[in-house]
């Protein structure tokens, strides 16, 4: 029997594929590859394969006459507009001779009734034509468009056919080439091991950069935030340093102070999470300094206040400087993250070639 998965020939009581490791599949144990059955599906692929792309290269020109169309219908629905505005006036005007208005009366009057009643109606029924014709062809030309819309829809969606036959073509092929190998397909296989090993691991530190990535984001919105608190607190003790402002400005400064607070021990918090992830990411520590409240609210004076302020004062300055120094390693962090993506595109770039190379190999095999 030959297995499932990679269509490598097993004995009959097999439990396991000796090649993939895959566990065969009840019901499927016993099944029996047939050559020439597949041999002929995998060419019957290819010549589906074949006029699959074939379809795909009239997207392009395709996608030309649609624009081509719309142009031309968006150049007749004009037309029309002004063939309908046309129809509407000589409509009123000849309207206008059936009824008692002016311009009948005038008419009567001058003995011409029924020859500018026959001209009239004449107009009128030249404009209604040629408005009829001109939206018949607004009408031909929007179910064209309609129709090549559709035809570029269907086509675009051969693509996810084009998958599903290169995973079948895959499948087949590794079935119809197991237990043939070339010394050449034995050396691709092992680049095509050692590069998916060493993508599995780029992927992983990518995804480690990432995340930091985020959390360092997450950080940088808090200090953001904690610093429009900090300056916000220091305008209030501004103004109690001067004013007097009472409990009041005290309670609204130190509920200030408390979110500016709460938002630094975020912001780190975040970057330790950061770091544990990636070791690139300076640590990140800031000195909170900020007046009691007992004496703030007790103990209010001029000395005290100004006491307070500076200490609101030296802690903005620090949270601008982690500021400053958190957007640093960020970009620092970016520019690893970059390096990595580009690794992890020059290992998938290798790793197809490589691919499309025993897929060859393996073609050649059926030969």
């Amino acid at each position: 029997m030959f297995c499932h998965n990679c269509g490598n020939k097993l004995d009959d009581y097999a439990i396991y594929c000796e090649s993939c490791g895959i566990k065969l599949k009840k019901g499927q144990v016993n099944e029996v590859f047939s050559y020439s059955e597949g041999l002929n599906r995998y060419y019957e692929f290819e010549y589906e394969i074949s006029d699959i792309r074939d379809k795909l290269t009239t997207i392009p020109s395709k996608k030309a006459l649609l624009l081509r169309l719309k142009q031309s219908y968006e150049q007749k629905s004009h037309q029309l507009q002004q063939v309908r505005n046309m129809m509407v006036k000589e409509k009123r005007d000849y309207d206008s001779l059936l009824k008692i208005s002016f311009a009948s009366i005038k008419a009567r009057l001058s003995g011409d009734i029924d020859e500018k009643t026959r001209k009239e109606e004449a107009e009128y029924l030249d404009a209604l034509s040629k408005f009829e014709h001109v939206g018949k062809e607004c009408s031909d030309l929007s179910n064209e468009i309609a129709n090549v819309e559709n035809e570029i829809k269907r086509i675009e969606s051969l693509k996810l056919r084009f998958a599903e036959i290169d995973k079948e073509m895959e499948k087949l092929l590794l079935q119809l080439t197991a237990g043939k190998s070339t010394e050449s397909l034995s050396r691709l296989e092992q680049q095509s091991n050692h590069f998916q090993e060493e993508l599995s691991k780029v992927n992983e530190i990518q995804n480690q950069f990432e995340q930091a990535d985020l959390l360092l984001g997450q950080a940088e919105n808090h200090l953001d935030r904690a610093l429009s608190e900090l300056r916000s607190a220091e305008g209030l003790g501004t103004w109690d340093l001067f004013f007097r402002g009472g409990i009041i400005v005290d309670s609204m400064k130190h509920g200030r102070l408390n979110g500016a607070r709460n938002d630094i021990n975020q912001a780190q918090s975040l970057v330790r999470r950061a770091k544990d992830l990636v070791e690139v990411v300076d640590d990140l520590y800031i000195d909170f300094e900020a007046p009691n409240l007992f004496v703030d609210m007790f103990f209010d004076n001029f000395f005290f206040d100004m006491f307070g302020n500076a200490k609101i004062s030296r802690t903005r300055e620090r949270t601008e400087d982690s500021l400053y120094q958190l957007r640093n390693s960020r970009n620092n962090l970016t520019n690893y993250l970059v390096q990595w993506r580009q690794k992890r595109n020059n290992l998938i770039s290798e790793l197809n070639q490589v691919g499309k190379l025993i897929r060859e190999e393996r073609i050649s095999l059926l030969k």
